[in-house]
């Protein structure tokens, strides 16, 4: 397998993340080549245009390709529930300062819930958008590095002959 192709098809992290969740079981036809789903029809694969007679197809998907695109997952839930959630507790903490420095009245409690609802929406809107790019590169960083330690030890052809 060339050492161009760094990225998985998106239909295999699809497949990946539903077999992780345990929404199917880990079987089927795989290319020997990309790890792309086939078709039961034995023509050539979508994703890298090789035929399952050039490449041995795989009947599973290999549990370090699995741990590779949970890695990624789990990179890019990091930083969105991180900044989140810093956000939410960054919001509290400044919507309870009015009540610190003036005591409780009742301008400080209604400033207390403008200021929580504020934090909310800045919180979701700051995780979905930065935190979603900020994620993304981090996911694909981790994805595309555990890839190239793949190839440097020997690619797909090491995990089939793995036991």
């Amino acid at each position: 397998m060339s050492q161009e192709l760094s990225r998985l098809s998106p239909r295999l992290e699809e497949i990946a993340a539903r077999i992780m969740a345990g929404e199917m079981p880990n079987a089927g036809r795989f290319c020997g080549a990309c790890l792309h789903p086939l078709s039961s029809g034995g023509g050539a694969c979508p994703h890298c245009g090789r035929l399952p007679a050039q490449v041995e197809p795989f009947t599973a998907i290999p549990k370090e390709i699995l741990a590779m695109v949970q890695a990624q997952r789990m990179r890019e839930a990091l930083v969105v529930r991180g900044m989140a959630y810093g956000g939410l507790l960054g919001g509290v903490i400044a919507s309870l300062l009015p009540i610190v420095f003036w005591d409780v009245h009742w301008w400080t409690v209604l400033l207390l819930f403008v200021m929580l609802g504020v934090a909310y929406i800045g919180a979701a809107n700051l995780a979905n958008t930065v935190g979603d790019a900020l994620g993304y590169r981090w996911g694909q960083w981790e994805k595309r590095r555990r890839w190239q330690r793949l190839m440097a030890q020997g690619g797909l052809e090491a995990l089939r002959r793995a036991p």
